[in-house]
């Protein structure tokens, strides 16, 4: 079961692209290898920010609540994306499952207009 993130357009948004599970050996001379364990990176980060009325809001904070936080996995929108090439898109793997990392941050600007942060995690599930 996956839980749909609101189909709003971010005012800001910074990708931090995922990790190889890799580990390092090295002897005691300093001499080394490196093995790698997969072929998929995993743990990216996608930092939201949005402008929202209160019913935006309201949408984001539903979309957490119906997820139980991390508890369970987000179908996100294209307009998540809005404003990236394809071929800049294709570089976000399409294999992870988006998540709630942290808990959305509400900020009031003015009436019915806050400002709100959003932090997903893409997890590798088996």
């Amino acid at each position: 079961m996956t839980v749909s993130f609101p189909s709003l357009i971010p005012t800001q948004r910074t990708y931090t692209v995922g990790d190889y599970p890799t580990k390092r050996f090295n002897s005691i001379s300093g001499a080394g290898t490196t093995r790698l364990y997969g072929s998929k990176a995993f743990d990216a980060v996608l930092d939201l920010e949005f402008s929202a009325d209160d019913a935006e809001l309201t949408t984001i904070l539903a979309c957490f609540n119906s997820a139980y936080g991390s508890g369970t996995a987000l179908t996100l929108p294209s307009s998540i994306f809005n404003g990236m090439n394809s071929a800049l898109q294709a570089q976000i793997p399409s294999y992870v499952t988006w998540r709630w990392q942290e808990t959305p941050q509400v900020q009031s600007v003015f009436n019915n207009r806050s400002r709100v942060t959003v932090k997903l995690i893409g997890t590798l599930d088996g």
